[in-house]
């Protein structure tokens, strides 16, 4: 028992380091590639696949639609980057410059074990069991327009409402089937993905109503919301008001291992699916190859127990009118002192309420693509549409690629993603021979745009060094090792195709 605690325990902290996010944008288009059936169950990679534990691979990511040195840093009048608060800086331009949903999430899902492989039947099956973690953040754009215009500017009202922030963990298990309707349809392919889901922990903050008051003397801030975890063994400790802020200011919390195992782990249950379609078109001309894909991924919801959900509401207000009484005298630590506490008991306030029953989204997402091959498929430029929803909004995408297939056992692929404040580079490079490891490392985000920064000669870098990335923070990592284990592989020239149908 005691060891089963300590490898629970690693496996816990460890689980956002070892995590794999989201399948690169840049596979969708490589035919042989098992990643590209994460996004569509309609595609079928060329070999049957074995994932062993621990060797699925590493990958990490983050996403964000606003968190970028472009949207804080400007060029000004004297040729040097300012902030946004600075006054050369314009509230009009900063509004302009900025989001109208700011968004920052991180992705995380390892595979435990998988395999996929082909029947005679030109079909495809395959089987996956995973962790999948998630942190989606919406942050309202008042906020950031509240922090340039501040106060002494005129009275002024700012409703930060829409600060949600969620968060889930849970173990999933998949069975895919994809079939070749080519006798009924030709070029036609549908896909479909049956997941269950057993969730180990949730949380999610939503503060409903935060308005911030201005005038030319004073700030009030009134907030309303509430919290949900769903966890077992997860025990959340207040913050006494009337102690010191020096001792206690947030909530803590604290993890009872005992209860977690004596309730089994899971804290819910959850199923969601996923459809896919494939056509590719087959008419005798120029055009042959040219393929349409759409799909629909984690579609479903996931239930949680109300015996492990702990609920809090919290309505607090606060008012700043300046210092009183200021004087040479004055000991402004003891001043700030008071103000923050203050502060912490008008807006740490947080009261436990009867549990509510939660229910949360999965997270669906969708694809839409279209590939155009060229040179006897050896090559292929594409065009995919990405969206994904989160519990209250939807990122979207677009990435174009051009893919590099000159035989069956290496793709390599170059994509440039851009829509919703996303301009970034990627690549991907996989190695997928018949029989024998498959190799897979890429990027779905790299830095594509920079911009002047002469305030870096001060650190002694040459001006013509003197650049810095801009853009919105997207970034993430893919590095997986699969074992292909044989069978017959689509033959690829569409002539050959032809001939094969014939």
């Amino acid at each position: 028992m005691k060891a089963r605690k300590i490898l629970i325990s690693l496996l816990l902290t460890a689980l956002p380091l070892l995590c794999s996010a989201q399948a690169l944008k840049g596979s969708y288009f490589l035919d042989n590639s098992i990643d590209r059936t994460r996004m569509n169950p309609a595609f079928a990679p060329g070999a049957n696949y074995l994932h062993l534990p621990g060797l699925g691979g590493i990958e990490a990511g983050i996403y964000s639609n606003w968190l970028g040195l472009d949207r804080f840093l400007y060029p000004l009048p004297d040729g040097q980057l300012g902030t946004f608060l600075h006054p050369d800086v314009s509230v009009r331009e900063f509004e302009r410059n900025f989001p109208s949903h700011p968004f920052l999430d991180a992705e995380a899902n390892v595979t435990l074990f998988g395999f996929g492989f082909r029947t005679k039947k030109n079909s495809f099956w395959t089987f996956d069991l995973g962790l999948r973690t998630n942190v989606d953040c919406d942050v309202p754009a008042d906020l950031f327009v509240f922090l340039k215009k501040g106060t002494g500017t005129g009275s002024g009202s700012y409703n930060i409402a829409g600060f949600n922030a969620f968060a889930g963990a849970s173990l999933q298990a998949s069975l895919g089937y994809s079939r070749d309707l080519s006798n009924l349809v030709k070029g036609l392919r549908i896909g479909a993905r049956l997941r269950f889901i057993a969730p180990v922990a949730y949380a999610a903050l939503n503060l409903e109503n935060v308005r911030l008051t201005t005038a030319t003397d004073s700030w009030t801030i009134d907030t309303e919301g509430y919290l949900d975890i769903a966890a077992h063994g997860l025990q959340v400790a207040m913050p006494d008001v009337n102690e010191s802020l020096d001792d206690i200011t947030t909530p803590s919390f604290a993890f009872d291992l005992d209860k977690f195992l004596a309730n089994r782990v899971l804290c819910g249950y959850g199923i969601s699916g996923d459809l896919g379609v494939e056509y590719q078109l087959r008419v005798g001309s120029f055009l042959d190859g040219l393929s349409f894909s759409a799909a629909v991924t984690d579609l479903g919801a996931i239930f949680y127990q109300k015996e492990a959900t702990t609920s809090y509401e919290t309505k607090g207000h606060f008012t700043f009118e300046g210092f009183n009484d200021i004087s040479a005298d004055t000991d402004f630590d003891s001043e700030i002192d008071q103000v923050k506490d203050e502060a912490v008991k008008g807006l740490v306030n947080l009261n436990e309420v009867a549990s509510r029953e939660l229910r949360a989204s999965s997270g669906p997402r969708v694809y839409a693509g279209i590939e155009l091959p060229f040179l006897h498929e050896t090559m292929s430029v594409g065009m995919l549409y990405s969206s994904r929803f989160s519990q209250k909004y939807a990122r979207h995408e677009l990435t174009a690629s051009y893919n590099l297939e000159p035989c069956n056992w290496f793709a390599l692929g170059v994509n440039w993603s851009f829509l919703n404040s996303v301009k970034n580079l990627g690549f991907i490079l996989e190695l997928t021979p018949r029989i024998g490891p498959t190799i897979r490392f890429g990027m779905d985000y790299l830095f594509a745009e920079f911009g002047k920064a002469p305030i870096l000669e001060q650190f002694g870098i040459p001006s013509q060094l003197c650049y810095l990335p801009t853009g919105s923070l997207n970034l993430n990592m893919n590095f997986s090792l699969a074992f292909n284990i044989g069978g017959k592989r689509p033959v690829k020239h569409i002539v050959q195709k032809e001939e094969v149908l014939d």
